[in-house]
């Protein structure tokens, strides 16, 4: 997907936790490592309750993510 803001190419991904870690962002692909975690690698937010894993598309330069939602009315 292009970036709306910049126009290069975004990475498509997911954001996710379990309500145990803090929210992160994952490439899709690539793992995280021990490593990457302790260091903060790919953190969003602190954590929220429950399992989650919603794809999504990021932007390195201009730090902007994009994710479909569906909201129950």
């Amino acid at each position: 997907m292009e970036c709306p803001y910049c126009k290069q190419e975004m990475k498509r991904g997911y954001l996710k936790g379990d309500g145990r870690q803090k929210v992160r962002w994952q490439e899709e692909g690539k793992k995280l490592s021990i490593s990457d975690k302790m260091a903060g690698t790919g953190v969003v937010a602190k954590a929220t309750w429950g399992t989650f894993k919603i794809p999504g598309e990021y932007c390195k330069k201009c730090r902007k993510l994009i994710i479909d939602i569906e909201i129950a009315e």
